[in-house]
């Protein structure tokens, strides 16, 4: 049986082109791939949900369209999904529906018509405000493009807005980072996300980061811009409700918010991953061998695939847990994975020792990260691992 408030992913591996940093399974496509794959996602959701095998104990509680750049689907494509989600599913009011977007994908009339067919919450990948940013990280938008896709987008009724940022940039000030956030605040978007710069292996950055072609900042810049970026927000009245999270009161990502609570999710598209309580999951990361499985009638096959012990899960509970607001329920984690009681003794113990030092907070079974350690949550993070 799926956990109430499951969440389905959707994704779409293609792409304009590379970003630097990315490392990300996606690919350039031609309108024809794209409407290719498109029916083979339709199509394998079809077989998967007719299942005599699939228990569900409810409808999704989100719908979050990821990649790659979902933006250059045709919004046509999001309407045949919540057609089929119907057919299968009593679809609740306050369903929700994101769309993963590059400002200068969209056009109005493309914006307006992924409203019509059920988006009501856009994700926006800005990263930066300085072109010289944005040329570095490799993406091919202009900071124009962010202005005119939330006019577009506010124009369409859609007023739920997310912006991605990446800090810690080769090149970027302290006053950049500012500027940034001060743009952004000016388009008020809801939400935005916050990541440092990391440099993954086999992507264009670690080349140049080998080759000597550019210096990372420092520690203490990027904490210094992470420590801005809080304070900033928060007088504006965001609440960080994950570490790299901020939103308005009501405009928390519940999609993510699943992930955090280690709830249930089902992912369909080459790459994606699926988690059903203690099995996970990920489907060939080739979307063109994804399609033709599909096309042939053949068992789409899967990249990896595991199954967790109790144990396992339970450290994942902690570990995504920490990283929300809502922290952990320790009593609540002993029952649903079944800790033996040795093992529930020795996290009650860090937590009671994190708690004397300042780390978290520990009330009533719960345990919480104070603002104070999220730059260390790792360390703490680690600290509950056996």
């Amino acid at each position: 049986m799926m956990k109430t408030d499951w969440g389905l992913y959707v994704h779409i591996p293609f792409c304009q082109s590379k970003c630097y940093y990315c490392d990300f399974y996606s690919h350039l496509s031609t309108a024809t791939v794209r409407e290719q794959y498109g029916q083979a996602i339709l199509m394998h959701m079809r077989e998967f949900f007719s299942q005599s095998s699939f228990d569900k104990t409810g409808p999704p509680a989100t719908l979050f369209l990821g990649g790659g750049t979902p933006s250059l689907m045709s919004p046509l494509f999001l309407r045949q999904i919540m057609a089929l989600l119907r057919t299968y599913f009593e679809i609740p009011q306050n369903f929700e529906v994101t769309i993963e977007a590059n400002p200068g994908t969209l056009t109005d009339a493309e914006m307006y018509q992924w409203v019509e067919q059920g988006c009501n919450r856009l994700s926006m990948g800005v990263q930066a405000f300085q072109q010289s940013n944005l040329d570095f990280l490799g993406r091919n938008h202009t900071p124009e493009d962010v202005d005119k896709v939330v006019q577009s987008a506010r124009h369409s009724g859609l007023t739920n807005i997310s912006f991605d940022f990446i800090y810690g940039i080769p090149g970027q000030t302290l006053e950049d980072w500012l500027f940034t956030l001060e743009k952004a605040l000016q388009l008020k978007p809801k939400h935005l996300s916050l990541y440092n710069l990391k440099i993954e292996d086999h992507t264009v950055l670690a080349q140049k980061l080998s080759q000597g072609s550019f210096n990372l900042l420092s520690e203490d810049e990027e904490v210094a811009m992470y420590e801005k970026a809080v304070a900033l927000l928060q007088e504006k009245g965001f609440q960080q409700y994950e570490l790299s999270n901020f939103a308005l009161p009501g405009f928390e990502c519940r999609h993510n918010i699943n992930y955090w609570r280690r709830g249930d999710y089902l992912g369909f598209g080459s790459g994606a991953v699926s988690m059903k309580g203690l099995h996970r999951w990920t489907w060939i990361k080739d979307s063109r061998a994804y399609m033709e499985a599909l096309q042939k009638g053949f068992q789409v096959p899967k990249a990896e695939e595991e199954q967790l012990s109790p144990i396992e899960g339970a450290e994942e509970v902690l570990f995504l847990g920490l990283r929300h607001q809502e922290g952990v329920d320790l009593q609540q984690l002993e029952r649903e994975y079944e800790v033996p009681a040795d093992i529930m003794a020795f996290w009650k113990k860090i937590s009671r020792e994190f708690s004397l030092q300042g780390w978290l907070d520990y009330k009533d079974h719960r345990i919480t990260l104070r603002p104070a350690s999220y730059l260390l949550s790792n360390e703490v993070m680690k600290r509950y691992l056996l």
